[in-house]
């Protein structure tokens, strides 16, 4: 999607306007909310992602299994009566998957060693692997957050640009809180025990990627931040 839209930028509704009114003060925004679902790319979450999606399918894609889940959460008086599927279509799909995971993965474990069927759930009981679970379940969270304020309806452009600045300068505090082992904004990862030291270097050193991500693809907005502080003038 990304190479398309540079193919666009050249050849496209873009590149042809920009060819016949050269030296152009027009400014074109891609879609906020596609790139923000495109800065995720720079975390390393694919194989936390892999094991989510095995664990809801193995549940999901069996009838018997699925039926025997539901009836085993409802036995054991369970918040929640399912697990969510995922879909790479729905921006707020990992995030919304990954929680309920997390809500559940006591649940899961006792489920599959009821069915002695340990095999498929020995990343729940991990600690390594929860690790990086819990701290993308709780950046997800964050992120899905800023999604929502992003597709608030009414909106001005400036409103938005304010969420993402705002999301950026968290970005940073997250990545200065965690330097500190200070795990007040993440939850779940507060959760585990006996955390590695490596490991929350790896995830400040995430963070930090994924605040030079946002301002490398939202930098026009930056460009024209003049024009954007006087948008709340002519609103009132």
């Amino acid at each position: 999607m990304e190479q398309q839209f540079w193919q666009e930028k050249k050849s496209g509704f873009l590149g042809l306007f920009n060819q016949n009114y050269p030296g152009n003060n027009v400014v074109f925004l891609h879609c906020v909310i596609h790139e923000d679902a495109l800065c995720k790319s720079v975390l390393y979450m694919k194989p936390v992602l892999d094991a989510v999606v095995k664990f809801v399918n193995t549940i999901r894609s069996r009838g018997l299994t699925h039926r025997q889940f539901r009836d085993f959460l409802q036995s054991v008086q369970s918040e929640y009566s399912d697990v969510l599927y995922y879909t790479k279509v729905g921006w707020l799909s990992a995030g919304c998957v990954f929680e309920r995971v997390w809500q559940l993965k006591d649940d899961i474990v006792s489920f599959f060693h009821e069915k002695q069927c340990s095999a498929e759930c020995e990343m729940l009981e991990d600690t390594e692997w929860l690790s990086d679970f819990s701290f993308f379940t709780d950046l997800l969270c964050h992120m899905n957050n800023l999604n929502v304020k992003i597709q608030r309806k009414n909106q001005f452009i400036d409103d938005i640009w304010a969420q993402l600045k705002a999301f950026k300068l968290k970005l940073n505090l997250f990545a200065g809180q965690l330097a500190k082992n200070d795990l007040s904004h993440f939850s779940r990862l507060n959760s585990i025990p006996s955390l590695n030291e490596e490991k929350l270097k790896n995830y400040e050193n995430g963070l930090k990627k994924l605040h030079f991500e946002f301002e490398r693809r939202f930098q026009v907005f930056s460009a024209i931040q003049t024009e954007l502080d006087i948008l709340p003038c002519l609103s009132t």
